[in-house]
């Protein structure tokens, strides 16, 4: 799992079945600001803090639909870090 903030929503034209009544979203890793576009399961708005699953336990989320990235939480704080802001 990855912590991320979430940028902004991702609109498509056509997708698979599987996502049908999904929303996308860009998140931006904390750690290493790599970006991703992950289904997003818990609706979360651009400037939240998420948590986001990635390969085989993302993949489990949806059953047999290809993604590679989901959210799976919405962080409400965090604890044990000298400097949140340096995580933004």
């Amino acid at each position: 799992m990855l912590l991320g903030r979430v940028l902004g929503r991702v609109w498509s034209d056509r997708q698979v079945a599987g996502l049908d009544g999904h929303r996308m979203v860009i998140v931006r890793e904390l750690e290493t600001r790599a970006t991703h576009v992950a289904v997003d399961l818990v609706e979360a708005t651009a400037g939240s803090t998420v948590i986001v699953t990635t390969d085989e336990a993302a993949q489990a989320q949806l059953g047999p639909t290809p993604v590679d990235a989901v959210v799976v939480a919405l962080v409400a704080g965090m604890e044990g870090i000298d400097d949140p802001a340096a995580m933004s």
